[in-house]
């Protein structure tokens, strides 16, 4: 799971600090937009199948994958600068294991990403 304490700290730290405020809610933003991309691709997937010719399914999915893989990436420079910022002011990482575009690491830190919106959601009021 990405460090509450952490995330907390920083933002704290950066309360009064608006530029830095937002390119902080950008990184989180950015999260979200990674889970959309994933829940659109598949909820295409799953209504399409069947529905669409072979060649417009591949080609709609590919190109949906593009995008999700576009997002993927955003939240890993997302994971980076976080982690920059933590180690700046000498705070435990926000995602304390490898951020790095090869495999198994890019999954990893999807997976601990997708954790932490799941989680926003589940603490709402």
């Amino acid at each position: 799971m990405l460090c509450e304490e952490t995330i907390r700290r920083l933002i704290e730290i950066y309360r009064d600090e608006p530029k830095v405020l937002a390119a902080m809610e950008r990184c989180f933003l950015s999260f979200e937009e990674y889970h959309a991309a994933i829940v659109k691709m598949e909820l295409w997937r799953k209504l399409y199948a069947k529905a669409v010719d072979a060649d417009e399914f591949r080609s709609r999915i590919t190109e949906m994958d593009r995008n999700r893989t576009m997002h993927h990436n955003s939240v890993l420079g997302s994971v980076s600068m976080l982690n920059r910022l933590a180690e700046k002011n000498g705070l435990a990482p926000v995602y304390d294991g490898i951020v790095d575009k090869e495999q198994p690491y890019r999954r990893m830190v999807a997976n601990e990403v997708l954790a932490y919106v799941e989680q926003i959601i589940q603490e709402r009021p």
